[in-house]
Formats: structure tokens, sequence, C-alpha cells
């Protein structure tokens, strides 16, 4: 009981430092920086390069109060809330897939592989979620190779969609959201969403796709009314959808079997 509780925490603390990795990746990607995986960390309103202290996940955030400690300006929100949420999905996963066992001290191999694997899907789903949310767009610099690397992992990974489950279930979400952009002639939803939704469709198959993207549309419609509520209106104003579906994936890989059970039994199959 004490290492799978000392596992939990461990794995928080490495998804915090990935999700302090997957911020300043998302910063380089959208200001097209080189060096994506390389260089050191700077503050993004005096380039003042950051000492190790100020890059200890969530920490640092806190012991600045939010700023920088050279130009005492603001540091983003975003920052300590995806390391938070990192860290949480890196010791929820372990919850899913238990590649440890603390009382026989017994490794599973393929419980860490779908560990490690998911773990990567995590990053990119967070990474999706952010950058979406602080820019309006998404990134294909890091969601077309993800999509290569899911339909890959089908062919070798236990317990993920088939191949062609895997394809129909990319072509189906792809599709529904392609067909939205040329009816309303990229209106409603911007092709983001498409290459968002072909990501989903590869990791989830055809069937958990269309649960995600049910909720994903309930997770959106419910954030509409709020923003609606307190801006007093809604045209106008831009939502940013593929965070919408980076939740609807995540409430579908840990909770899809049951949700989908609780609605078939509520429609009597």
């Amino acid at each position: 009981m004490f290492l799978n509780t000392f596992f939990l925490l461990v794995l928080f603390i490495i998804g915090a430092a990935v999700g302090s990795f997957t911020s300043v990746i998302i910063y380089r990607i959208h200001k097209g920086e080189k060096g994506m995986l390389t260089g050191r960390s700077k503050c993004p309103n005096c380039s003042t390069q950051l000492k190790a202290l100020d890059l200890i996940p969530i920490v640092s955030y806190l012991t600045l109060r939010g700023r920088c400690r050279s130009c005492n300006k603001d540091i983003s929100y975003m920052y300590p809330l995806l390391e938070f949420f990192s860290g949480f999905l890196f010791a929820f996963l372990y919850l899913k897939f238990p590649f440890f066992d603390g009382v026989t001290l017994h490794l599973s191999s393929v419980q860490l592989g779908l560990y490690l694997l998911y773990a990567f899907y995590t990053f990119v789903l967070l990474f999706t979620f952010f950058y979406d949310l602080h820019y309006l767009k998404v990134a294909d610099e890091v969601l077309l190779p993800a999509i290569l690397i899911g339909l890959i992992a089908t062919l070798a990974a236990p317990l993920t969609p088939h191949f062609f489950d895997a394809l129909l279930g990319g072509a189906i979400a792809a599709g529904f959201f392609g067909l939205q952009y040329l009816v309303s002639k990229g209106k409603w939803v911007g092709m983001g969403d498409a290459r968002v939704g072909g990501f989903m469709g590869v990791i989830l198959g055809w069937k958990m796709v269309i649960v995600a993207l049910f909720l994903s549309y309930i997770f959106g419609s419910i954030a509409s009314i709020f923003i609606a509520m307190k801006k007093k209106k809604l045209a106008g104003v831009k939502i940013p959808f593929a965070p919408f579906l980076v939740l609807g994936t995540f409430a579908v890989i840990f909770f899809g079997e049951d949700i989908l059970g609780l609605y078939l039994r509520g429609i009597g199959f």
C-alpha cells in the first residue's frame, strides 16, 4: 500500500514536470522559435533566463506569487494549471494501468507499455487543450505525428482499438467536423477541430469516439451557457472547441465503458 501511494506521488511529480515542459513547447511552437526541445527557458516579458529555482513545477509559481523574479510581471495562470493537471492525470493513469504491484513487487511490462502510451496521449491532449485555449488554434507539429504514432500503436499495443477500427474512428470524427466546416464555410468549426477529431478517433476507435464527441458537445453547451450568462451575450464570442474535445476524450479514456453501458441500459439494451 505504501509503495503504491509512493508511486502515485512520484508519477504526479513526473507528470507535473512533463506539464512544465509542455508549456515551454506550447510557447516555442507558437513563436516559431528554433531549438524547440533545447535551450534555456526565459521570461516571455523581459527575456531573462530563468534559474533552476524558478522552474520547479507548481512550487515556483506559488513561491514567486505568480510574478517574474526579474521584471515582476504576472506569470500566466496557464503554467501552474497545466503542471497540476498533467501531474494529476499521470497519477490517475496509474490507477487505470497499475504496472507495479507494491505488495508482490511484480512489474507488468504490458501494463507499463500501456501506461507510457497513454501518458504520451495525455501529453498530446493537454498540449492541444491549452494551445487552443490560449491561441484559438491547434498545432499540427504535435497533432499530426501523434495521429501517426496512434495508428502504429494499434498494430502493437494490446487493449487499444484495432487498426481498421482506429482508421474508421479517425475518418468518422474528422469527416464530422470537415463536413461542418464545408457546409458553414468555416463559421461553425475550424479545420483544426477535424484534426483533433482524427486523433480522437485513432486512439478511441469508432464506437468510443462517438461517445467522446457526444460528451464534448455536452461540455461545450454547458460552458457556453456560463459564458453567455457572464458576458450577457454569446454572439461574436470566440469559444475554442478543442478543449471540450479533449475533455470528452479523457472522459472516455477513463470511464468510457461505464458511460456507454449506462447509456445502453438507459435506452433498454
